[in-house]
């Protein structure tokens, strides 16, 4: 295991044990697995697919306005800021609360493709009449080889 001291040939082994490394290096790996889904913010919505796109990685950076479909079947699209919903009303308000805790932030809209692009500009709209034209639109890049 680890090394021989005393009788024998040669004194001290100079073999490295490797097992704890591998052990540990696993561990991590399975650690950064698990965790890594949880980075993003928002909430969980198909988005929609472009051609041209700009790569950005969401990991906590933005505020995160999330648009999907209303849970309850309604025409009126289901508004979120990280994973709380919010009224239409509120919108303005709940992202000037989120700029003061840290007034570096851009504002990034996720909206499910499945939307009518006038139930997303309602909220682009909004956002616009609060001062807030600096805005991210989030989309999945269409795979290349048409898959």
């Amino acid at each position: 295991m680890g090394a021989k001291v005393g009788g024998g040939k040669g004194g001290a082994m100079g073999d490295i044990n490797v097992t704890p490394l591998v052990d540990v290096v696993l561990v991590l790996l399975i650690i950064f697995m698990v965790v890594t889904p949880m980075l993003s913010s928002g909430v969980d919505v198909k988005l929609p697919d472009a051609a041209e796109t700009s790569q950005a990685q969401d990991n906590g950076q933005h505020i995160v306005i999330s648009v999907a479909k209303d849970p309850l079947g309604g025409d009126e699209a289901a508004v979120y800021i990280d994973t709380r919903m919010i009224s239409m009303d509120t919108v303005v308000d709940e992202v000037n609360i989120e700029y003061q805790k840290d007034p570096s932030r851009a504002i990034l809209i996720k909206a499910d493709s499945g939307l009518r692009y006038k139930q997303v500009r309602a909220v682009m709209d909004t956002l616009a009449e609060g001062g807030m034209t600096t805005i991210l639109l989030a989309a999945e890049k269409i795979k290349e080889g048409g898959e």
